[in-house]
């Protein structure tokens, strides 16, 4: 904790940090103070000889600490898309406050750094298409993420149907074929499979029945589970 004389001070000296560029300790009568950054250095001008008031220095620290906060901000969602959930937990991770954590969020908007409908349209994408995830599994992610429901719909809505479809059948022929054991077994585990990634239970069915009538050389006859069809999506 830094603290703050409750009257006039001097700055006795400013030297750049030896390690950290853009950064300058702070010296106040004789004695290290605080770190800050250039900007916030220029903005209040903390020069060497100025006579500062405390609040004037409890406005350079809260600058400070408003640049920091954008500084890490910055680096999460310089990683990968984030939700606006994702950065509020992090900062709170990091302990900045929650007036901090509003300013960032709110300029990191304003930036089109933080954009939720992008996010979820982003990952989506990438979840089905890429890592061939169904839209159940890619929904309860973006749930988990703090994405509101009308936008998640939103961003499922771009997947057409038939691209899900197509998808789930070619992840169904590799399970199919590294699955052994008569046909019912296989339609059951490729059944499986493709529930546990997301699928519904409409499209799994599409998938493994027309799986199963390409399959060369499989016995034919068994009897089907009257009830393999009916697994809840939920």
């Amino acid at each position: 904790m830094i603290f703050i004389h409750e009257s006039e001070s001097v700055i006795s000296a400013v030297e750049r940090h030896s390690k950290k560029n853009g950064l300058y300790l702070i010296f106040i009568d004789g004695a290290y103070a605080f770190t800050v950054h250039e900007d916030v250095l220029i903005k209040h001008r903390l020069l060497k000889g100025e006579r500062v008031d405390p609040d004037r220095l409890r406005a350079a620290l809260e600058d400070e600490e408003l640049q920091k906060a954008w500084s890490d901000a910055l680096r999460q969602v310089g990683r990968r898309p984030r939700s606006e959930k994702e950065v509020r937990q992090y900062l709170k991770r990091r302990t900045y406050e929650p007036p901090i954590v509003d300013r960032v969020v709110t300029r990191l908007k304003e930036h089109k750094y933080l954009d939720d409908a992008d996010f979820a349209a982003q990952w989506t994408e990438q979840r089905i298409y890429s890592q061939k995830k169904g839209r159940r599994w890619v929904k309860q992610e973006l749930q988990q993420k703090g994405v509101a429901p009308a936008t998640i719909q939103e961003a499922l809505d771009q997947v057409p149907v038939d691209e899900e479809e197509r998808l789930a059948f070619e992840l169904g022929q590799k399970k199919w074929k590294l699955t052994s054991g008569g046909i019912l077994d296989k339609k059951r585990k490729t059944a499986a499979f493709l529930m546990r990634r997301g699928y519904s239970s409409a499209i799994v069915s599409k998938a493994v029945r027309r799986i199963a009538e390409l399959a060369p050389d499989e016995r034919r006859g068994e009897d089907e589970d009257p009830d393999m069809w009916d697994w809840p999506d939920a």
